[in-house]
């Protein structure tokens, strides 16, 4: 199987937990999975292939010689892999003999790469330490800064302090997403790409309330619509007395209000993140909208909320029944076709696709046997501990 400019596939070997697995990704990519199955290493892997893609292209871009012939994806494939340790800030020894590849014709790779030279995609990815970040992304910097200040005056060697205090301990990603937190106030300032709407549905059905980034400090807002409670008047709060959910959706809100563009990839680590099952399906129609809406979309979920409202939405497909759309209050936007989605379980160190089809949705079996495994010791539970009650009452 390989991938198109359109649809790209991956091939992954010794990374993590991973023995060996492939996965091909759509407008809509599902990744599901017990803990520590690779899930999040795979998306990483991914997030990475396109920055790294993206700074080759910009280097042959603006190289001297512009004839220069595209760099193979044999050497890209190599380099790629053999980067894996400084994506995740880790020695050469726990990746060893790992690789991530993509997979592709030649053809195929000279039309991925001329494409990123001509208009380079954009990828954000949202860690599952979100939460923790939005809170103390700015302490983080100022003490940094503070230390540095500090031991300038004493006798101490800068050059090895700087080492060890400006490299991160993070995984690229998530050190990417704690720059991108410091750069709110400049980041606020650009047009919006398209989305806005979609933010304002984010702010009115979901947390329903106002984000707001201060322009000189960074420091984040909110301020619930609910202009009372029990008498008080509300006003604007910091974000870490906030409710969870309006934590974990802060940086999509601000991504799409502010930089979300068409073609942009944006990639969610638990998107049910502290967020009630109710929610989790607003969650994911508002997926199926971006998507409809020309954003690519990859998401690593154990929420089998999310992957049901992803069903009812590719179910509906077949026949876009205006009864049932009115009934349930779906949007025609929100309706997925099956060959926009694919969808992956990783478990027992490899990656096996789900089928896809317009009658079932995605056919994601690691749920269905969790939920009749909890039915049936809920039941054997209730029903035996009734029958014994009965039978104590009767003698």
């Amino acid at each position: 199987m390989n991938g198109s400019s359109d649809n790209p596939s991956f091939e992954l070997k010794n990374l993590g937990i991973i023995r060996n697995g492939e996965f091909t990704q759509k407008p809509l990519t599902v990744f599901c999975g017990p803990n520590n199955s690779g899930k999040t290493w795979a998306m990483y892997s991914l997030y990475y292939f396109y920055n790294l893609l993206s700074k080759i292209a910009k280097i042959e871009r603006h190289g001297k010689n512009k004839n220069a012939e595209t760099i193979s994806l044999e050497r890209f494939n190599k380099h790629m892999s053999a980067n894996l340790p400084d994506l995740f800030n880790t020695s050469s020894e726990d990746m060893r003999n790992a690789t991530f590849r993509f997979k592709a014709g030649k053809s195929n790779w000279q039309q991925i790469t001329e494409r990123a030279k001509r208009n380079p995609t954009h990828v954000f990815l949202m860690p599952a330490e979100r939460n923790g970040l939005h809170l103390f992304f700015r302490e983080l910097s100022t003490r940094r800064t503070a230390l540095l200040h500090h031991v300038s005056k004493e006798k101490i060697n800068i050059g090895e302090l700087l080492r060890d205090v400006i490299h991160s301990r993070y995984a690229l990603p998530i050190a990417n997403y704690i720059n991108w937190l410091n750069d709110l106030p400049e980041r606020q300032k650009a047009k919006p790409g398209g989305f806005h709407n979609h933010a304002e549905q984010l702010k009115k059905k979901l947390v329903k309330g106002n984000y707001k980034v201060d322009a000189r400090s960074g420091a984040i807002w909110f301020k619930p619509y609910q202009p009372r409670r029990d008498g008080i008047k509300t006003d604007l709060m910091g974000l870490h007395i906030t409710s969870g959910m309006v934590k974990s959706l802060f940086g999509l809100w601000f991504y799409l209000e502010n930089q979300a563009t068409h073609d942009s990839i944006l990639m969610i680590d638990e998107p049910e993140l502290n967020i009630h099952p109710a929610s989790q399906r607003d969650i994911a129609r508002l997926l199926a909208r971006l998507v409809n809406a020309g954003l690519k979309i990859v998401v690593s979920t154990h929420s089998d909320y999310i992957v049901r409202e992803f069903n009812s939405l590719i179910m509906l497909s077949r026949n876009r029944n205006k009864t049932l759309l009115k009934k349930y209050n779906y949007d025609r936007n929100e309706i997925l076709k099956p060959e926009q989605v694919s969808a992956y379980l990783y478990d027992d160190q490899t990656i096996t696709p789900f089928e896809i089809t317009p009658e079932d949705g995605i056919y994601a079996t690691t749920f269905d046997k969790v939920i009749r495994n909890l039915n049936m010791v809920n039941d054997d539970i209730y029903y035996t501990l009734q029958e014994q009650y009965n039978v104590q009452k009767d003698g």
